[in-house]
């Protein structure tokens, strides 16, 4: 054995660094564990007056990966160029590594430095190309064990993931894991509910199908003192809740094929448990939120209490800009003003209308003209007409509606696919868009599909006029609440557009977001979701207001 840089074998003690690792892989059926490793490393150093100056250790780590920091960290110290030691000292090649390219990497950058790899288990013979062949056939050797070990495990987690049961990782807040199932050593698990986590969730997504924001829920959680699992609730966690698909019932196992590729959506495994949140209500809220993604809507919009912002328009023959919000008097009062008039100082004919004024206005006439009973039962007549006619239509409807949240379902799932795989970044511009569009539609055919269901009294779900009067009265509650917040995302929910002119003010709005309404027999915000459907607007005897009686 040749030292590096110490003078003759017999005058210097050679030094050396000790690498050991564990992971799941064994050695010819039996785990080295760590201490194992160590005690018989240190009786060889002694046995062959080798000083070890330091041990690095890696534990629960393949062979096979690069990424072991104290692997790392021992390479770059002993090619470092101050030649710390001349021997690295390890239990077998395999704890090296398991990946030829790796064992290369490693074994040319120590040779070059002087340092000798030595496998204290193993003898490759005399003659730096004698042993140099044998430490080559032996790690050959251990990347082939390594990788039809782990095809094996792979397949494995496959099967285990086919018969229902839980591959492991980390575990979804509402849920605990629990031994289903014990074949000789082998504890098969599955996941159950924990009531009280699940509790949580469950008002969480109440909170956000209400249209609660995100800053409101986490504080909300924080001052009564919840916690997710002994920390305090943020944006970032709550978001991961709010987007978790394993609450609906199912998650799906997302184990590597036999080459290692992580398969295709329609190839993930999907393994049922305990829903804690139906369906439609986690499209509605995750629609949402896309809608008030900041890349889709302004933050000063999404997040303020301005109840007409974004959607009031200037009705002046040739204007059409939105109207924005000026105050007076150190701001006790605001109005509504034409921004072309603010920010151009161009000419307009609309004048200035108190906020508190045109608020109250909108939602007088959407609670008078709107969700009166019989004006309600007049623009929702389509949802009452049972005729053969309209049953043929709306089934050919139910059949696209179907199609089309298939299609949108595929398309998430392909873009967490190549999330996954690098081939695009969660805070890409493309992936936001697509995401937020995705989740938007899939919302809008799930609520379609149930508006369907229900039209075509498919369960028990069938709608009456009672069902009807009943639904404007829950709505009316909701725009009368004491949240500002709350009653701005309810009104922006009925109301798309409110044009104000110098003659008149109009009130326009989506159709579809009232007979989704009532066939799910209750009042739920949908994601801004392009609708291509008739709007209700009020009777035209009430459509013009005059602004004189409307500012009294």
């Amino acid at each position: 054995m040749m030292k590096h840089g110490r003078g003759s074998k017999g005058t210097v003690k050679m030094r050396a660094y000790s690498y050991l690792r564990l992971s799941v892989d064994k050695e010819e059926g039996k785990a080295q564990s760590i201490e194992a490793q160590r005690h018989a490393i240190k009786a060889y150093a002694l046995k062959n007056g080798i000083e070890i100056v330091e041990e690095f250790a890696d534990t629960g780590l393949s062979g096979q990966s690069a990424k072991r920091p104290a692997f790392n960290r021992m390479i770059e110290q002993a090619t470092d160029g101050t030649n710390p030691v001349d021997i690295v000292l390890i239990y077998r090649i395999a704890r090296l590594a398991r990946n030829m390219r790796l064992f290369f990497n490693s074994l040319d950058g120590l040779a070059d430095v002087g340092v000798e790899v030595i496998s204290i288990t193993e003898n490759f013979g005399e003659g730096r190309r004698t042993k140099r062949m044998g430490q080559t056939i032996s790690a050959m050797v251990a990347e082939q064990q390594a990788i039809d070990s782990s095809i094996y495990t792979s397949k494995s987690r496959r099967e285990n993931a086919r018969q229902g049961f839980y591959n492991g990782g980390p575990v979804a807040f509402g849920y605990e894991t629990y031994v289903a199932r014990k074949d000789g050593d082998k504890e098969r698990m599955k996941l159950r509910v924990v009531p009280a986590e699940a509790a949580v969730v469950d008002q969480i997504f109440e909170w956000a199908d209400m249209g609660r924001g995100g800053r409101w829920i986490v504080g909300e959680l924080n001052r009564r003192g919840t916690t997710l699992r002994g920390a305090k609730f943020s944006n970032g966690n709550l978001s991961g809740i709010l987007s978790r698909v394993t609450y609906t019932g199912v998650y799906y196992d997302k184990t590597v094929d036999d080459d290692g590729n992580v398969p295709d959506p329609e190839d993930w495994i999907a393994v049922p448990c305990p829903a804690i949140i139906d369906q439609p209500r986690f499209d509605r809220v995750n629609a949402l939120r896309a809608s008030r993604n900041p890349r889709r809507t302004a933050p000063h919009i999404a997040a303020g209490t301005t109840m007409l912002t974004g959607i009031a328009k200037c009705g002046t023959a040739g204007c059409s800009c939105a109207m924005t919000i000026r105050t007076g008097k150190g701001g006790r009062y605001s109005y509504y003003v034409c921004a072309n008039r603010v920010n151009k100082g161009q000419a307009c004919g609309t004048p200035s209308i108190p906020r508190k004024v045109l608020d109250d206005l909108v939602l007088g006439s959407v609670e008078k003209q709107v969700l009166a009973p019989e004006r309600l039962r007049t623009l929702l007549s389509d949802v009452l007409d049972l005729s053969d006619q309209k049953r043929v239509q709306r089934e050919a409807e139910l059949t696209e509606a179907r199609a089309e949240k298939t299609r949108r379902s595929t398309a998430i799932e392909r873009l967490f696919i190549a999330m996954e795989t690098g081939n695009i970044g969660p805070r890409d511009p493309i992936f936001a868009k697509r995401m937020e569009e995705n989740r938007s539609a899939l919302a809008a055919s799930t609520t379609r599909i149930a508006t369907l269901e229900a039209q075509l009294a498919k369960g028990s779900r069938k709608i009456t006029p009672s069902t009807i009067s009943r639904f404007g009265d829950l709505l009316s509650a909701r725009l009368r609440d004491d949240d500002p917040a709350l009653r701005k995302a309810y009104l922006r929910m009925l109301v798309s557009k409110v044009t104000v002119s110098n003659k008149q003010i109009t009130i326009t709005g989506p159709k579809a977001v009232l007979e989704n309404g009532v066939c799910n027999d209750a009042p739920h915000l949908m994601g801004m979701v392009p609708i291509f459907d008739r709007e209700w607007c009020p009777e035209e005897d009430s459509n013009l207001h005059d602004l004189a009686i409307a500012s009294t």
